[in-house]
């Protein structure tokens, strides 16, 4: 098997992947003084300061939505797509990966995991562009085990996420909705490619759960390790569900999945703890 077969082109993903990682390296070199925002939403002021990382993170989004579409371009199969919109799956998890480096290096910015984010932001970019490059073909040998490295990855990706906002000591009203989307993005992608069908709206109804449980966990003295294990094995289980209910599942077939990860979860969430 050629490693074109495996492998988006190397000259385009090593790119891409440095035009996103030297954009995050210059939140270390440049800045300026944050900008505070506010406004009155239902009596409530609600304000959040902008700063040149917070820029910097949107602008690497856009730069792993574009990147990642470059890539696809490359592969030998991309001509079958019928529209290039259904590109935009693609998008997903490289979008979220941007957005879980941009809060890990803002929490550790100044400190020695700073340079340790940065490293293993690197490596997890370009993963997370590979194993979306081999789903594009979904007939193709290496499709399930790309799906299966996929999926792991969205929620690992969403663990770090959770673990860096709590960390990070932001209001609620704040991390919520970066939670929120999160899981949405996670729980979409996940179900596509258990699925090969988008079901935004069970996204939608497994990301407001999620959010809603996140409120109550804001309120115990959980751990950030605690908090995002407790989180992610949440929303694995919630997309478990989901599939089952989706495929007609019945008992052992049904519930072993998502009972076994959550509980999962749960028992190494109070190990760490």
């Amino acid at each position: 098997m050629r490693s074109r077969d495996t492998l988006p082109e190397i000259n385009r993903l090593a790119i891409v992947a440095a035009a996103i990682m030297l954009a995050f390296a210059l939140t270390q070199l440049v800045s300026f003084p944050a900008q505070k925002f506010s406004f009155n939403f239902l009596g409530i002021i609600i304000a959040f300061f902008l700063d040149f990382s917070t820029i910097i993170t949107l602008l690497t989004a856009g730069l792993a939505a574009t990147g990642m579409d470059w890539l696809i371009h490359s592969h030998q199969r991309a001509e079958e797509y019928q529209s290039r919109w259904i590109f935009l799956r693609h998008w997903i998890i490289p979008v979220l990966t941007t957005f879980v480096i941009g809060v890990a290096l803002n929490t550790f910015a100044g400190t020695l995991l700073w340079w340790v984010s940065f490293v293993l932001g690197s490596l997890l970019l370009m993963a997370v562009f590979v194993a979306e490059y081999n789903v594009v073909a979904v007939d193709e040998v290496q499709h399930p085990l790309a799906s299966v490295v996929l999926t792991g990855l969205a929620f690992a990706l969403y663990l770090l996420l959770a673990i860096a906002l709590f960390s990070a000591n932001i209001r609620l009203y704040l991390r919520l909705p970066i939670l929120a989307i999160g899981a949405m993005m996670v729980i979409s992608r996940s179900l596509y490619l258990r699925l090969a069908k988008w079901y935004p709206l069970w996204a939608i109804v497994c990301s407001l759960i999620v959010s809603e449980v996140a409120v109550g966990f804001h309120y115990l003295p959980l751990s950030p390790t605690q908090f995002g294990l407790l989180l992610v094995g949440l929303a694995y289980a919630l997309t478990s569900l989901v599939t089952g209910m989706i495929e007609s599942r019945v008992g052992m077939a049904f519930w072993a999945e998502p009972v076994v990860m959550l509980t999962i979860m749960v028992i190494v969430s109070f190990i760490w703890g």
